[in-house]
């Protein structure tokens, strides 16, 4: 494999005229980046900009930086670099609230539209179907990764996503590409790098072929999802107030199964682009709050007050009603 123009080409519409690629320094996105300059040179009315994010939880992390600044100097590529205050991240889950910061950034980044390009690939995804499988994900979450989806204004793209990653080292070595190792993926006190060094190695000694099977157990969740999607799309046609979709008519709602009843509250809460409601809440929504006496006017908040994506949710005749709580 010489070049990744066929995996990249597809993802390149005139129509958007700004192209961004996150690069981190590390194989992945040094490969995604070097391509997708490549092939968007030939373009000349596209632009292309990496974005450089440093978290600074590194002793390495200023070296980081210079080591991006280099690299796009060398390659005349645009860098936007953004630093995280990594001293104020506390808490147990810093992959998550880094990933939220990182994501934070981007989609402002995106707030004129564009193509944020990620180096994930087909390793990434099926470290992160075994995560969301062992923290109880359900058929959404089994979809693992998805190839293209929307972030503010823009979108994001991945479309190394069905490559494997000795297939980028390849492409590297190849091109003389140079690149960072981060020493923190060797730390097997967060749960990706637990799951991609000690727990994925195990199971390809006792089955060399699970990567090829995970990865079909993914499309076939996507496919699955998609036809809940229909049902639930068409569920909520019958039960959404006309006038106001943000209104749901409770009594239409409760003559259809349970299923779809969490189908549709799971489909209306993310089209609105609220945050979805975890199972616990769910089940507190459908075995209790529909049923709570309708004279207080009861109300069931989720998520935290003033941040994005939060969601309150009333009662008021005969309707259940989410809001966002900003």
């Amino acid at each position: 494999m010489r070049s990744l123009a066929k995996f990249i080409d597809p993802f390149i519409e005139e129509e958007i005229k700004e192209y961004f690629v996150a690069y981190s320094g590390g194989l992945d996105s040094t490969v995604l980046l070097s391509e997708a300059n490549d092939l968007l040179k030939q373009k000349k009315t596209l632009k292309l900009k990496a974005i450089h994010i440093n978290h600074n939880y590194s002793k390495n992390s200023k070296k980081w930086e210079k080591h991006c600044k280099d690299f796009c100097k060398s390659k005349d590529i645009d860098l936007l670099i953004f630093n995280i205050d990594f001293s104020k991240i506390k808490g147990a889950s810093i992959e998550e609230q880094l990933r939220k910061k990182r994501y934070e950034i981007f989609e402002k980044k995106l707030s004129k539209g564009g193509r944020l390009f990620m180096g994930h690939h087909e390793d990434d995804n099926i470290e992160t179907l075994v995560l969301r499988l062992l923290r109880g994900s359900g058929t959404k979450g089994a979809r693992s990764i998805p190839i293209n989806r929307k972030l503010g204004k823009g979108d994001i793209a991945r479309p190394l996503l069905s490559l494997q990653k000795e297939n980028l080292n390849l492409i590297a070595k190849t091109k003389l590409l140079k690149f960072i190792h981060d020493e923190s993926n060797d730390d097997n006190s967060f749960d990706r790098n637990y799951i991609r060094n000690l727990i994925l190695p195990v199971i390809e000694k006792r089955w060399p072929s699970y990567r090829k099977n995970l990865i079909k157990f993914i499309m076939n969740s996507k496919e699955s999802y998609e036809v809940i999607l229909e049902q639930s799309k068409e569920d909520l046609s019958k039960v959404v107030d006309k006038k106001n979709i943000n209104k749901i008519n409770i009594s239409k709602l409760l003559k259809l199964s349970l299923q779809r009843q969490k189908n549709i509250i799971l489909y209306w809460i993310d089209s609105l682009n609220l945050n979805s409601p975890n199972s616990k809440v769910l089940d507190e929504i459908l075995g209790k709050f529909l049923f709570a006496s309708k004279a207080k006017e009861p109300k069931l908040l989720w998520g935290t007050k003033n941040k994005k994506g939060s969601v309150s949710l009333s009662i008021k005749k005969g309707f259940l009603e989410a809001t966002p709580l900003i």
